[in-house]
């Protein structure tokens, strides 16, 4: 099924160095730093990347009969918070877009410079944070069955529009879904096996669909982590687009601790929170505040509410202690690092061994995500870098098709002016015979 030999393939990169422009289709914003697609397409090959992976706006552009919804309410997600995270800070003061017409802009500068795009969806993980309560209703009400069918045709009205125009000839590939083992009814870490050889038998006809109407095309199985079980692997995917998020948990655990997760009842009042109170501003803003600042939209996941809470509450004065305990931690652990990258590369061995075949595999989100555009540990580290071209080059070693050197790699991010020759350095790695 991985069609390797099709056309369409064979005109396709012989590698695929990503950057991962999650919320690109807000392009339409003036101001936003994503408006200016030329020379954002210009600074992309710049820095070496050949493709872009960005959420499809699958939900936003059409309804479920193939009607163009056009110009939608887009909200900001946390109100007065948004600026200070990581990616969605391009979202702040949400607008009024025409969806459709920002991914179709983005198609024709994506052509005019030879950039290819790779479709996805994360609207029951974190789209849905954008959307009126009125319009979520309308996709929140499908059954945990329809909704891949469903997807699967808003993706198919999306390509319709891009192969009208010629412009499907920029996309890489595409997914119905983002991290398909972390959605609900499953979510992450599920143990089920029966309920994920259902979600699987959901997907397959959903990926059967689309191969039908179009024959031309990959569509993909996107993991949160190569540590698949076989029974929610669809038999029909063409492309296996795990992530590996090898460095984020264990270099943030002394921070982030478990404030973030369900174990802990109550983070403001923990021993936790205590631990690390000394980086944070006094008085603190509430993490009833930042919940209470959606109003009447359904709550993000509960680890996005706490995030967003605990990097807000950051004391930029402390930063200079914090971000010097978090990269001395770092350079120390940097052989426990290259273990784990070691670890899933034989995930992934057997993986393919025994349930992928020769499925072109890409890891489409990798290495980190720090949530506060203020802090630059990371980029400043020269530990941070030695671990991710030891990832690229093990991806290298694997015949990975495709690449992203770290989720953070967008141009909103502080790295894409900070870092340019980093960047390009490790994508030429990747790139080179």
């Amino acid at each position: 099924m991985a069609n390797l030999t099709s056309e369409r393939f064979k005109a396709l990169p012989e590698r695929l160095t990503i950057s991962f422009w999650i919320w690109g289709f807000m392009c339409g914003k003036p101001g936003n730093v994503y408006h200016d697609l030329d020379r954002r397409m210009l600074e992309l090959k710049e820095r070496g990347f050949n493709c872009i992976r960005m959420d499809s706006g699958a939900g936003f552009c059409h309804d479920l009969s193939g009607r163009r919804l056009g110009v939608v309410e887009l909200l900001d997600p946390f109100p007065g918070y948004s600026q200070l995270i990581r990616q969605m800070s391009v979202t702040t003061g949400g607008g009024r877009f025409d969806v459709m017409e920002a991914i179709l802009a983005l198609f024709e500068a994506a052509r005019r410079h030879g950039i290819y795009v790779i479709l996805s969806s994360w609207y029951y993980l974190h789209t849905y944070w954008f959307a009126s309560a009125a319009h979520d209703e309308q996709w929140k009400k499908l059954s945990y069955e329809e909704r891949y069918m469903a997807f699967a045709k808003l993706l198919g009205y999306i390509i319709d529009e891009l192969a009208a125009r010629g412009l499907d000839s920029q996309l890489a590939f595409s997914e119905i879904f983002n991290e398909v083992d972390g959605l609900p009814p499953m979510g992450y870490g599920c143990k089920d096996r029966a309920l994920q050889a259902q979600q699987r038998d959901y997907h397959e006809k959903a990926l059967a669909f689309l191969h039908e109407k179009y024959p031309g095309h990959l569509f993909a199985f996107d993991t949160c982590t190569p540590y698949v079980p076989a029974e929610l692997f669809p038999r029909n995917m063409q492309v296996w687009n795990a992530h590996r998020y090898y460095i984020w948990s264990r270099s943030y655990s002394l921070f982030e601790q478990d404030l973030l997760s369900g174990r802990q009842t109550d983070p403001e009042n923990s021993e936790s929170l205590a631990k690390i109170r000394r980086f944070l501003k006094k008085p603190m803003i509430s993490l009833n505040d930042i919940a209470a600042s959606r109003a009447d939209r359904a709550p993000t996941s509960l680890d996005w509410t706490r995030r967003v809470w605990l990097y807000s509450n950051l004391d930029e004065a402390a930063l200079p202690e914090l971000e010097a305990m978090l990269s001395e931690q770092l350079a120390a652990d940097v052989a426990v690092y290259k273990d784990r990258v070691d670890d899933w590369a034989q995930c992934f061995i057997e993986q393919r061994r025994t349930v992928v075949g020769d499925v072109p595999l890409v890891m489409g989100e990798a290495a980190s995500y720090c949530a506060a555009n203020s802090m630059r540990w990371e980029e400043e580290s020269d530990a941070y870098w030695e671990i991710i071209e030891y990832a690229i080059l093990t991806m290298k070693k694997l015949g990975f098709w495709g690449c992203t050197l770290r989720t953070t790699s967008a141009p909103e991010d502080p790295s894409w002016t900070e870092y340019p020759e980093r960047l390009r350095h490790l994508n030429e790695l990747f790139l080179a015979p």
